[in-house]
């Protein structure tokens, strides 16, 4: 199975709408970008990615309302992606794919954020998964 298709599948299966109607704009457009971002990035940096971007999502939404400085959803990921991956620079795409990743979190609505790149991190593994199996199956 490929990865567009498996996101689409699991976006349907987790927020609806039924298989038989077309799926809400604001998703269209984050699958479209996502699907670029993992053409852009090869698959440790694509996960990478999804990763800091949920651990950033989960620190933005955590900060108390009467934090005196709160840190953005950028902050957060910024610090993530370097700790995880190192620099910007360090890869073809990453950059690139940096852009896409807040353009995303700019159309999600806030509370559709963590729980969307859940699903697109899910549907990484899943995909994972079923190639795994697909080569154990070949080689047996």
């Amino acid at each position: 199975m490929d990865y567009p298709d498996e996101l689409a599948d699991l976006l349907r299966e987790r927020f609806g709408p039924k298989k038989d109607r077309g799926q809400p704009t604001r998703y269209r457009a984050a699958v479209y970008m996502t699907n670029a971002m993992a053409g852009l990035l090869g698959e440790d940096d694509f996960e990478g990615f999804l990763r800091a971007a949920l651990r950033a999502d989960i620190a933005s939404q955590q900060q108390g309302v009467d934090s005196p400085l709160p840190q953005p959803f950028t902050d957060h990921f910024a610090r993530e992606l370097r700790s995880r991956l190192g620099p910007l620079e360090g890869a073809d795409g990453r950059q690139e794919a940096w852009h896409i990743l807040l353009a995303l979190q700019a159309i999600l609505a806030p509370d559709l954020v963590g729980p969307f790149i859940r699903c697109a991190s899910d549907a990484l593994e899943n995909v994972r998964h079923d190639a795994r199996r697909l080569a154990g199956a070949g080689a047996g």
